[in-house]
């Protein structure tokens, strides 16, 4: 009885002009991302990430000639690869920041002269990491449907035609009286619902998966877009969620259906509630929660830079001593002096990478602030899962940022792995002085990779996913609640 109900609502969508606008618009929208993905927006950012790793790899290599140097001025920037899927998921990846600095200073000479003692020395400091922020801003994470992707169509195209699909499911028949009529042959009213659900659930995802397919064709025809195994597993778990989140709307298009006597009033309540969840709430809420957590400017930020820098220098040049004692230039050196330095410049490398840390630590918590405030919106919870899965937006950019701590270390302790190999060394980390000045084998050195696995990916959208699957089944107990409650006539 469930599939024959069903293929009636299949039957009566399939005639409608909501079906056949539903087909056009996912149909367009979809081959216009695909269209505007493979020839303008993905070409440029290969095109550009290509090249920024080239540069990279080219100034480690001549950095290799001295471990000391190499040492001092670190590995340099660190550059985040660019997701194949961002025609699913932007994750506004344009306005977040591609690359993390590893940041030096120094380079200039110290000199002081006095009767008795001559000093001169041009010092560069340890390298730390710096997070450029010129494109960074504190609400480009939040939900902002103005981007032509997967998110937008289906998150916000879609669960609108959701709702348009099943205003009227039970509402306009309790209006013709069809639905006296359905319940006089002893059929249940979970066994109607369940039957119209599955009914206009087929309907839809018939344009949607039509508009996903031509668009995975026109993706998968371009030579720069090579999806591997693991990349259309992704795809396919995106289906899946896009489809359970449609579900939701259907659900809730359903339960209020079925407590109006009449269709225009259930389509109000509906289109209040959707402008109000899907497009209010993810727009308007995240800016509003982002003024709970207040993160400090950059000037602010600079200042407190500079008063740690000055604290640094007073207590270290108190009484000249890091001049009195001898030059870490010096031939030889002592190895004293080259500890006093080391102590000094690693001191100074230490307080900025905090602060850059700090900084940006905050940053992270006030956006995962807002996200908790917006996911009182399925179309937010959507988005998030979507790009975590994509490998683009806030949740990927974080992953980068602590893949990039992570190799910071790794790359120390070679540095310093290599110099113990190296018995002319003074072994003192970290003063270009006080480490080997022999070449390092190039092919040796940790180079940066980021990569995202479907494992990591999939375990960043857990969270939303388990969401998404319990609203769907609180809006299913109160559609069919509903519904028993509710009169028939």
């Amino acid at each position: 009885m469930i599939w024959c109900i069903a293929k009636r609502e299949i039957l009566d969508n399939l005639t409608r002009f909501r079906f056949v606008l539903t087909l056009i618009l996912a149909m367009v929208l979809m081959v216009m991302n695909a269209v505007i993905f493979v020839s303008s927006q993905y070409p440029r950012r290969i095109a550009e990430y290509s090249e920024d790793t080239r540069k990279a790899v080219e100034s480690l290599e001549k950095k290799s000639s001295n471990l000391g140097e190499l040492a001092v001025k670190g590995p340099g920037n660190l550059y985040k690869s660019v997701s194949p899927l961002t025609f699913i998921a932007t994750g506004k990846d344009a306005n977040l920041p591609k690359r993390v600095e590893g940041a030096s200073s120094g380079g200039y000479g110290i000199g002081m002269t006095t009767p008795d003692f001559s000093f001169n020395y041009s010092w560069s400091a340890n390298w730390w990491l710096q997070y450029p922020q010129d494109t960074f801003r504190k609400n480009d994470s939040l939900p902002n449907f103005t981007e032509l992707d997967w998110t937008f169509i289906i998150g916000l195209i879609m669960s609108f035609m959701a709702i348009l699909f099943t205003y009227d499911a039970i509402s306009g028949e309790r209006e013709t009286g069809t639905l006296s009529l359905l319940m006089s042959n002893s059929v249940s009213r979970a066994t109607v619902l369940l039957g119209k659900f599955i009914g206009a659930f087929i309907t839809i995802l018939i344009p949607l998966f039509i508009g996903i397919l031509l668009n995975l064709m026109v993706v998968s025809a371009s030579r720069l877009v090579s999806l591997s195994g693991e990349e259309w597993a992704r795809v396919g778990i995106i289906f899946v969620i896009s489809a359970l989140y449609i579900s939701i709307f259907l659900w809730l298009g359903l339960f209020i259906s079925s407590q109006f006597s009449n269709s225009s009033s259930s389509l109000l309540v509906l289109l209040l509630i959707w402008i109000v969840f899907v497009v209010l709430i993810p727009n308007t809420m995240g800016v509003l929660a982002s003024g709970f957590k207040q993160v400090p400017s950059r000037s602010e930020m600079s200042r407190t830079k500079k008063a740690q820098e000055e604290e640094i220098d007073t207590r270290h040049k108190e009484g000249d001593k890091l001049y009195q004692t001898g030059s870490p230039s010096d031939t030889p050196p002592k190895t004293a002096v080259l500890r006093m330095w080391a102590d000094y410049l690693n001191e100074h490398a230490d307080a900025k990478g905090r602060l850059e840390d700090e900084h940006l630590n905050k940053q992270f918590a006030q956006i995962e602030f807002t996200q908790q405030i917006t996911r009182l919106s399925p179309a937010a919870i959507y988005k998030y899962a979507v790009e975590s899965l994509a490998g683009t937006g806030f949740a990927r950019h974080k992953r980068f940022i602590q893949h990039a701590r992570r190799y910071r270390q790794q790359f120390v302790d070679f540095i310093q792995s290599e110099d113990r190999g190296d018995n002319e060394s003074y072994h003192v980390y970290l003063v270009k002085e006080g480490l080997s000045q022999k070449p390092v084998a190039f092919n040796s050195i940790p180079k940066f990779s980021d990569k995202l696995t479907l494992d990591i990916a999939f375990k960043g959208a857990v969270l939303d996913l388990t969401l998404l699957v319990l609203l769907s089944l609180l809006l299913f107990i109160a559609a069919v609640l509903g519904f028993i409650r509710s009169e028939v006539k």
